[in-house]
């Protein structure tokens, strides 16, 4: 049997990844002295309730090894069982480390760590995929192949209310070139090749909304697309409201920005993850 195993920035409601059958490993989030496991002891509303009275921004952390371990040898049970193990893009974190150090020390031969190169609802819409083919019978390298396709036609476009929490917390990325004297902006990111990138740069909410549409647009053809927000709920049904002007046929979801993304996000943040179709000028 293929296990499937990712972590919480993939942004996953418990009754979700039980849904799926996926495990999920959880980060670490920390406000001065207390932490949180990420989804765990620390839900979206709670978070940006704590972060908007937060002296100081919180911190982050990705998982163990022996974290991962746990998880992997309670997975395998018999010499059929294998993991595939789907994590945040190795530029932002060290959650993947973390899970190739455990792979190693529990047993290589079967266990599978990949690099989405994504996050939140870009890592969800490649893990479902790969759900859907280990459902459909395919084996351990069909699966991750797969992966590594729809991994290259997938994008993240972000329009965040300030750049200030990404600055601080260190992930800004190529995103860098924007600051200085312009932290009041509110930009558009993309995230490519696993890395923060810069769009464009906006006065208003709609100015960014219309640049998010024509990211969109640009993808052509798409197979799968999913919202997300940080604490912003009506951006959010705003965004999928223009979004089906643009593709009709894809009914797209609407997911919270969890703790560990928000961090770096901010609150009033919103998002969309395109994953191009085959053929499309981003899915090539």
């Amino acid at each position: 049997m293929i296990h499937l195993v990712t972590d919480s920035t993939a942004d996953f409601t418990a009754a979700e990844a039980a849904s799926l059958g996926v495990h999920v490993v959880p980060l670490t989030v920390r406000f001065g002295d207390a932490q949180f496991r990420d989804g765990v002891d620390l839900q979206p509303d709670e978070f940006y309730r704590l972060l908007a009275d937060a002296p100081e921004n919180p911190s982050t952390s990705q998982p163990s090894p022996r974290a991962f371990a746990a998880v992997y040898q309670a997975l395998l049970d018999t010499p059929d069982d294998q993991v595939i193990s789907v994590h945040i893009s190795r530029k932002l974190s060290g959650t993947l480390q973390s899970a190739l150090v455990a792979a190693r020390d529990v047993d290589p031969s079967r266990i599978y760590p990949v690099d989405s190169e994504s996050v939140t609802v870009g890592l969800q819409l490649l893990v479902e995929a790969a759900c859907r083919d280990i459902a459909a019978g395919a084996d351990v390298a069909t699966v991750i192949a797969n992966l590594a396709d729809r991994r290259a036609r997938t994008r993240i476009y972000f329009l965040l209310d300030t750049l200030t929490y990404l600055h601080r917390g260190g992930r800004i990325g190529r995103a860098q070139a924007f600051v200085g004297g312009v932290l009041k902006v509110k930009p558009v990111l993309s995230l490519q090749d696993g890395e923060v990138q810069p769009q464009s740069r906006v006065r208003s909410r709609q100015q960014g909304l219309d640049a998010l549409i024509d990211l969109i647009r640009a993808t052509g053809d798409l197979e799968d697309l999913r919202i997300v927000h940080a604490a912003a709920p009506r951006l959010g049904v705003e965004l999928r409201e223009r979004v089906r002007a643009v593709v009709p046929d894809l009914d797209a979801d609407i997911v919270d920005l969890g703790p560990v993304v928000g961090t770096y996000s901010g609150p009033n943040a919103v998002g969309v993850a395109c994953m191009a179709a085959v053929g499309a000028p981003g899915g090539e």
